[in-house]
This record gives structure tokens, C-alpha cells and sequence, in this order.
């Protein structure tokens, strides 16, 4: 990536900020909670290809309910973790991707973050918590 594409400096030091925050918060979900999305509820965000992941925003997950915000995880999950991908990448569980999602988005700036690039940066660093914290 060159200079002249990377994000603005702020962007980049929130989103260290924020793998910074989930590397040192620590997480009391069991690590087979995967799937707790309410059957009934949608995600939220905005559909591309039958899935809001891509496109689900920081501004559509402040005001999702419970149920809303479990099925998106479940939508992102499913679409970062692929399982036909032919690459393995961690997966968090509910409670750690809320967790993401509440901290990361919890700023007026954020809006217009991506969840599923959240996500996805937050899993890549789930080995090297796991790590420091001792769980492996």
C-alpha cells in the first residue's frame, strides 16, 4: 500500500486504538459460543449477494436491538470465518465480537466503519491475546 492510499492518521490510530483495546480486554464468553443469533431477527446493514457483511456499518449497529445485533454477527462471522475459503481464521465468539463492535463504534466518528473489517482485524489478533493472557 502506498502513502498516498493509506487511511488518514486518525483512522489508522483509532483502529490501533481500538486492536489495542481488544487485546488487553479480556473476555468472559465460553469460546464455543458461535451462534446465539435469534432466529427471528435480522441483521442490520445494508444486503449485497443475500449478506449485510460487507456493507454493515458502525451507524447501523448503534441502533440495532439485541437480536439484530446477534444475527449480524452470525452474517459476519459466516462470511469472514468461510469455511470454503481454503484459509482458517480464528473466529470470535458473540461476546467478543459485541464487544468489538460496542467499543469500536461507540465514538460519532465511527459511523461509517465497516463491522466485517472490525471483525476480521480483531480475529487476526485473537491468537496473540490468547497468548498474553495465557490461554494457550
Amino acid at each position: 500500500m502506498s502513502w498516498a492510499s493509506a487511511p488518514p492518521i486518525g483512522l489508522r490510530a483509532g483502529g490501533l486504538a481500538l486492536l489495542a483495546a481488544f487485546a488487553l480486554a479480556g473476555c468472559g464468553a465460553d469460546a464455543g459460543d458461535k451462534g446465539g443469533a435469534d432466529a427471528g431477527a435480522e441483521p442490520v446493514g445494508q444486503q449485497l449477494g443475500g449478506s449485510v457483511a460487507h456493507l454493515a456499518q458502525c451507524g447501523d449497529w448503534v441502533g440495532a436491538s439485541e437480536a439484530e445485533k446477534l444475527a449480524t454477527i452470525e452474517d459476519i462471522r459466516s462470511q469472514v470465518n468461510r469455511e470454503d475459503g481454503g484459509v482458517t481464521a480464528s473466529a470470535l465468539t458473540d461476546a467478543e465480537a459485541m464487544e468489538v463492535f460496542d467499543n469500536g463504534c461507540d465514538e460519532a466518528a465511527a459511523q461509517s466503519y465497516r463491522l466485517h473489517i472490525m471483525y476480521a482485524r480483531a480475529a487476526a489478533f485473537k491468537p496473540l491475546r490468547e497468548i498474553a493472557e495465557g490461554e494457550r
